[in-house]
């Protein structure tokens, strides 16, 4: 679900002008302020007519920041601009010192030298210099350098090619085809073959849902193949599906319809079959690495040293409570250990492994110590040094910069744990200091050689903005403001971000967004905005975008709470989730809910809660587990049972039914559906669904109908897990009229005409 999960609606506060948090739960006074305009519907969620992806006509609030798209070396970064000359879009190099610019590519001249159809902009690949593309049309390659003005036909092949990816010497393009893993030299205009036992249920280098979903990554779009750095060599993944029980999914279209049948391990089933080979892409010579095909574990997260004479893979038991490195020859597959972590509750992949050039080590970040830090070890395995440590995190690592000795990362402070920061350590473990100075979200990228950074950067209070520094933080010059006068006419809503005792040592998260001109002598109704996942809090100290200012605008407070388990008390605190899913996201919730109870300007009968995927399930167990305390709420794509969901995801947390059946049950929404109140609930969900499937909002139906319970249903032809483009101005519609009836009376309040 949900490494990056659909449907989670991130709202953090905003206001107009600066509010003091006073404490937990200080109201702030009403304030008289002159009119100011309110958002409309069509700004908000988007005009029924309004093409998807472009902006509703007079909806542009804010501006836009620069798009940067990266650095080119240490020294200059290239920026996208429209020329305000002819208004054709142009890729410029720009100098980090001074700010000059040239064009550096010209993308409009480009356009009109390929044929009709063909966009740089929408390049299925492009080499690391930006001068040469690949493009998909009619399921073949087509490559484009900037140097021959050339358009050549790669491929011609009635089945599609998949994930072409140049190699780092962009002489070479690797791709699928068919579950079969191929290359395209360039220079030869010859096409390579590696593996011959893809189809319907054998993938080589094209992933297994459940690997794609849960260990890989959607970003990676099934791609599961890896170059070498010299670009003699791929690493590669090949899936058996075969012992995977086949989920079936019904399309309506048509007269007949269609069935989808797609291999889904659910909770204790039989996960695929996982190879790791290398292949030398000169002669086609595959080594497999020596591990057993067919034993129950996973195999993930290659990684080449950059001499691309060893390859690592990352091992995991299947009740993922260890995890251990090997290097491996590419060649023969001979395997050694080099690392093992185990962890009482449940280990996590090392996506920041990093090898040092100098052939010292590596660098990883792991949260073993109940908190997520950076340690230095030896080719040995061998721990050298601890960097990091602490009650706070290590979020992610930005740039290794080996000649200069520090690391760069993103950190979480531990008394504003809703803030990140860019942080640099030295190899040495000394020198810890954070770069960006003031409180909100950071998000930095570090120049090559770390030079410099760009900083894009918002809080509660302030629209996004971006600078650029330099690497010892000091500030060069600005480079754009999402602030403009228009921003300055609207009547935004008067935040806090503040915290919610538990009544144990656990002081949870808040936000809220409170009416432009609030006044506590009102009553107010409330909507939670919930995730709860594990590890997936979502108050943040950073600009939220328009929809809990539209509804603070219109009397409706917006509020998020992130509960014990949501991230911000490290590993030790999400580790309390262990067997229990369903556990603390309530028992924190209620809290809070009992908490906004004792508040007068809360209306008590009107507390509201929404989320999707993982926040649809919380939703429901809001209104079932925790009815009573939660007045109405709208589930969107949920799960409803941990029996059916994915293995890897579920096992993770739960273990498997088997070794956990009472947590499987405690965590079910027809467990508690008996205490759901008439009337309550809206349901949404896409029929096609692949990812948390319609059976389970279809399960909990199936007990509210034979129960006779009122609730509302609204189902999404053909929509997968992210309901699609053209029905979204539906689904927006149907959730803002269920809070207008059930909060609001039916009525939206007019806005105050502007003096």
């Amino acid at each position: 679900m949900i490494r990056t999960p659909l449907g989670r609606l991130t709202l953090v506060l905003v206001v107009a002008a600066a509010v003091a948090v006073a404490g937990p739960g200080a109201v702030i006074s009403a304030q008289p302020q002159p009119a100011r305009r309110w958002l409309s519907y069509d700004q908000v969620f988007g005009a029924p007519q309004t093409p998807p992806g472009q902006p509703a006509p007079g909806t542009e609030i804010l501006g836009r920041l620069p798009n940067i798209t990266g650095w080119l070396d240490d020294e200059r970064y290239l920026e996208t601009r429209e020329d305000p000359a002819d208004k054709q879009r142009k890729v410029y190099v720009v100098s980090a010192a001074d700010g000059a610019a040239t064009v550096y590519r010209d993308d409009a001249t480009l356009q009109k030298d390929l044929p009709k159809g063909f966009d740089p902009g929408a390049a299925a690949a492009t080499t690391p210099d930006g001068h040469a593309f690949v493009f998909t049309r009619d399921n073949d390659l087509h490559y484009y350098d900037l140097t021959s003005k050339r358009l050549r036909r790669l491929t011609a092949n009635p089945a599609e090619e998949q994930n072409p990816r140049f190699s780092p010497d962009g002489k070479w393009i690797a791709y699928t085809r068919e579950g079969n893993l191929f290359t395209y030299d360039l220079a030869q205009s010859v096409e390579h073959q590696y593996t011959t036992d893809g189809g319907e249920h054998v993938y080589n280098g094209w992933a297994s849902w459940v690997y794609m979903e849960e260990i890989l990554g959607r970003a990676t779009r099934y791609a599961a193949f890896w170059w070498s750095p010299d670009s003699a060599k791929l690493a590669f993944m090949r899936f058996d599906d075969n012992p995977v029980p086949i989920f079936s999914i019904y399309h309506a279209d048509g007269q007949h319809g269609e069935l989808e049948r797609q291999h889904y391990p659910k909770a204790g089933d039989p996960n695929p079959f996982v190879k790791m080979g290398a292949v030398s892409v000169a002669d086609g010579k595959i080594g497999w690495m020596d591990f057993e095909e067919k034993a129950d574990h996973y195999i993930a997260w290659p990684l080449w040293t950059p001499d691309s004479r060893t390859l690592t893979v990352q091992w995991m038991n299947r009740g993922q409570d260890t995890i251990r490195f090997y290097n491996c020859d590419p060649v023969t597959g001979k395997k050694t250990q080099i690392f093992e972590e185990k962890q009482p509750s449940w280990v996590e992949w090392f996506e920041d492994l990093y090898y040092f050039k100098d052939g010292s080590g590596f660098l990883l970040r792991s949260d073993v110590d109940g908190w997520s830090h950076l340690y230095y070890y030896g080719m040995d395995g061998g721990l050298k040094k601890r960097l990091t440590q602490g009650d706070w995190q290590v979020s992610s690592v930005a740039l290794v910069d080996e000649q200069g000795g520090w690391v760069y990362f993103s950190g979480r402070p531990a008394k504003k744990s809703w803030d990140s920061h860019l942080m640099r350590v030295k190899l040495d473990a000394s020198g810890l200091e954070q770069l960006t100075k003031d409180d909100g979200s950071h998000g930095a990228r570090v120049s090559p050689g770390g030079k410099y950074f760009i900083d894009s950067f918002s809080t509660v209070t302030t629209p996004a903005k971006m600078a650029l520094y330099r690497a010892d933080g000091t500030f060069v010059r600005p480079l754009g403001d999402a602030r403009t006068k228009t921003t300055d006419e609207y009547a935004w809503g008067k935040a806090e971000v503040f915290t919610i005792p538990s009544g144990d040592s656990y002081d949870l998260p808040a936000y809220w967004v409170l009416p432009p001109d609030f006044d506590q002598k009102k009553q107010y109704p409330i909507v939670f905005s919930i995730y709860g996942g594990p590890a997936s809090g979502t108050v943040r100290n950073a600009w939220p975008g328009l929809q809990p200012h539209y509804w603070a605008q219109r009397g409706v407070i917006t509020i998020g709470v992130d509960h014990r388990a949501s991230g911000h008390f490290g590993k030790k605190g999400v580790s309390l989730m262990h067997r229990s899913l369903g556990k603390w996201e309530m028992a924190d919730l209620i809290t809070a809910a009992k908490w906004l109870r004792t508040k007068p300007f809360i209306a008590k009968d009107r507390i509201g809660i929404t989320g999707g995927s993982y926040g649809g399930y919380t939703t429901m167990m809001a209104l079932t587990y925790g009815a009573g305390e939660f007045n109405f709420g709208i589930a969107g794509s949920s799960v409803t049972d941990w029996h059916l969901y994915d293995s890897v995801y579920t096992e993770r947390f739960m273990d498997t039914p088997k070794e956990n059946p009472d947590g499987y049950k405690n965590g079910a929404v027809v467990t508690y559906a008996d205490r759901y109140k008439d009337g309550t609930l809206r349901i949404t969900h896409g029929t096609i669904d692949d990812n948390v499937h319609m059976q389970n909002s279809m399960q909990v139906v199936d007990w509210l109908t034979n129960h006779n319970k009122a609730f509302e249903l609204m189902i999404f032809p053909d929509s997968r897990h992210g309901i699609q483009a053209s029905q979204r101005a539906f689904l927006m519609r149907g959730t803002h009229d269920f809070w207008v009836r059930n909060l609001l009376g039916g009525r939206l309040p007019q806005e105050r005409a502007k003096k």
